[in-house]
């Protein structure tokens, strides 16, 4: 196994170049693609329930991986990722999409969305890319201004409190993240940037996630283990994925 390195970059064009390089070859690494991608659609389609029908917006899309498999639960579906080798690969897909007619797809970064409107979207969708993105407060900002009131945004993510992200890569010497931009967020730090963007939390917790791909074999099945139990324990230490499911506020919006 290739030993992850974290790759240096200086800003958004660096970052821009690393995902279009990898955008024709964008797999699963960490475990049975089929298997990871039910889990976290059914975990996705829960926290949306409330919005199915409506407008979904999914940031950091990249090539449609868990935008497409929704689509039909949608009255109309928008994908924006800012690299657009990736788009190009969603777009390569959409075509083929039984429900093509009512999906759209842009190149813009999360943080300027200028292709929608205020108020537009019943919903958005981040899975596995908030960790990404740098400048996140900007990201959420952007969030409340396309979301109707009482429109959700939920988001899959990478745990900051992770015991491997904390302790055991750090003495074994591995690197944890793809880019040296990459910021992984604890539950306390995403609350506090929701409330700075007066999104609501409606539930936080915490997904099964272990970095296979980027660890040695006995750590990835220790981990897994712990994962069990941790959700057991309720340990957050021992949970590599964190969601979130925040609302924007109609009373807010009522009052600005």
């Amino acid at each position: 196994m290739a030993r992850l390195r974290t790759r240096a970059v200086q800003n958004s064009g660096d970052i821009r170049a690393f995902f279009d390089a990898i955008a024709g070859g964008y797999r699963e690494s960490h475990g049975s693609a089929d298997l990871l991608l039910d889990y976290r659609l059914a975990l996705a389609r829960r926290l949306l329930a409330p919005s199915l029908g409506g407008v979904l917006l999914e940031i950091g899309c990249g090539p449609g991986v868990h935008l497409f498999p929704l689509a039909d639960a949608f009255s109309r579906v928008i994908g924006a990722d800012f690299s657009p080798g990736m788009i190009a690969a969603a777009e390569r897909v959409r075509r083929m999409h039984p429900c093509a007619a009512r999906i759209e797809l842009h190149v813009e970064p999360a943080e300027r969305l200028v292709s929608i409107e205020d108020n537009a979207v019943d919903a958005v969708l981040c899975v596995g890319a908030f960790e990404h993105m740098p400048d996140k407060p900007a990201v959420l900002r952007e969030l409340r201004r396309v979301l109707k009131p009482g429109g959700r945004f939920v988001c899959l993510t990478l745990n900051g409190d992770y015991v491997w992200y904390r302790r055991i890569a750090p003495w074994l010497g591995y690197e944890v993240r793809h880019l040296s931009s990459d910021r992984f967020v604890n539950a306390a730090e995403m609350r506090a940037l929701l409330q700075r963007a007066e999104l609501r939390v409606k539930e936080l917790g915490y997904w099964r996630f272990v970095a296979r791909g980027d660890m040695p074999g006995w750590a990835a099945r220790a981990l897994a283990w712990l994962d069990r139990v941790g959700t057991v324990c309720a340990s957050s230490r021992w949970r590599g994925g964190l969601y979130v499911c925040a609302e924007k506020d109609s009373l807010l919006v009522a009052g600005e």
